[in-house]
């Protein structure tokens, strides 16, 4: 953690040399970049042939922050082997300056959830590279294409239903900060970059506005600024976090509302449903939140900018944006969807009260990069500090 602060906290000097410095050097294309260019022009079957001659007997590799990235589908598919490490957000942009920052080759893929680095440090560096898989670039919204979201994982507010007993107990976003939900659950927005960007992303005018309207409709009144916070955002989030209970993982969260008391309640990862039993839970967006329910956060994938294999690497994040392979690596549950929108979420899933895409859209808060990288310096440090004062 200490590490990627010290490079955001340098970054703007860094960036600035590096520019002045390489200046002839940027206007030269890359080897890896006349790949991907050559294979944006691909179909599947052309880039799977490209990437069988280019890789021949050897693994490709990737880094992934998700278990998900070790799933075997592609290997079967393709014949193509992988070799995947599973480090944090925060050690992969440190694998990526000390590995591709130095010339050394590491990995041939990146997937990552933070959209701030990913712009701010790994494109400006030249550590990675983006991919629009041919097949897919229609069904993907252009805001999803640069960088490339193969993916959308939400957090949802959900809450122990006594067996049935307790309906409708979340429906209104500021109940989360009054004294009555004090011990919610949540993981760490120190320990995860997109439960930091959710709250940077609420700050934005347009959540500002959306808050607005459900403080009005749960306390009977407009919101004043008496001067304590910035805007309405700030203090929802302040008081929200006053009310947390930090957890190290999503499942553990899981585990704990699914054994815990009628009422417990949690902000978590839906997906985490498939590991215990979710009868007597109940996602509060399915009876209807004022303000939000939850929040969506994309998963970026990547080439590596030194990939060994970049036509490889390319096949591996089309395999991703396909429905064989989203429901092999991710969409096999509820709670992922698939940036390419011809990808539905599979009826399993709907069965036990998922809902299409579309609905998550809007009812949740979508991570907003441009904006977060606008502000990221003030707000993370404001929201840092209430975190770790805990």
């Amino acid at each position: 953690m200490k590490k990627l602060v010290t490079l955001l906290l340098i970054f703007t000097v860094v960036f600035a040399c590096f520019a002045n410095g390489n200046s002839e050097k940027a206007k030269q294309e890359t080897a890896v970049q006349a790949a991907i260019k050559a294979a944006e022009g691909m179909t599947w079957d052309e880039l799977l042939a490209k990437a069988r001659e280019d890789i021949g007997d050897n693994e490709l590799v990737v880094y992934g922050p998700t278990s998900r990235v070790k799933e075997n589908s592609f290997t079967e598919t393709t014949g193509i082997k992988i070799k995947t490490d599973q480090p944090d957000d925060t050690q992969i942009y440190e694998k990526m300056q000390a590995e591709v920052g130095n010339g050394i080759y590491g990995a041939d893929v990146f997937v990552t959830t933070d959209s701030f680095n990913l712009v701010n440090l790994a494109f400006a560096n030249g550590w990675a590279e983006n991919y629009v898989p041919k097949d897919y670039k229609v069904h993907i919204a252009e805001s999803d294409q640069n960088p490339l979201v193969a993916l959308y994982y939400d957090r949802l507010f959900i809450y122990n239903n006594g067996n049935g007993s307790l309906k409708n107990y979340i429906t209104n976003v500021w109940q989360v900060t009054e004294p009555g939900f004090k011990g919610i659950e949540m993981k760490s927005p120190l320990l995860e970059k997109c439960s930091m960007n959710f709250l940077i992303t609420l700050t934005s005018p347009r959540w500002q506005e959306k808050l607005a309207q459900a403080y009005k409709s749960y306390y009977g009144k407009d919101w004043v600024n008496d001067g304590t916070y910035t805007s309405i955002s700030y203090e929802w989030i302040h008081k929200f976090i006053q009310n947390c209970t930090f957890i190290n993982k999503d499942s553990t969260v899981a585990k704990d509302l699914a054994k815990g008391n009628r009422g417990a309640s949690g902000l978590f990862l839906f997906e985490k449903f498939r590991g215990v039993d979710y009868s007597n839970l109940t996602v509060a967006a399915n009876e209807g939140v004022e303000g939000f329910a939850g929040f969506l956060y994309p998963i970026y994938a990547v080439v590596s900018g030194n990939a060994k294999y970049p036509y490889a690497a390319c096949l591996y994040i089309s395999y991703m944006l396909g429905e064989k392979g989203f429901r092999s690596l991710f969409g096999k549950d509820m709670g992922a969807y698939s940036a390419n929108t011809s990808v539905k979420v599979a009826p399993d899933a709907l069965a036990i009260g998922d809902q299409e895409f579309s609905f998550w859209l809007e009812n949740c808060v979508i991570e907003d990069a441009p904006y977060i990288s606008s502000v990221y310096a003030q707000a993370y440090t404001r929201i840092a500090q209430w975190c770790a004062s805990k």
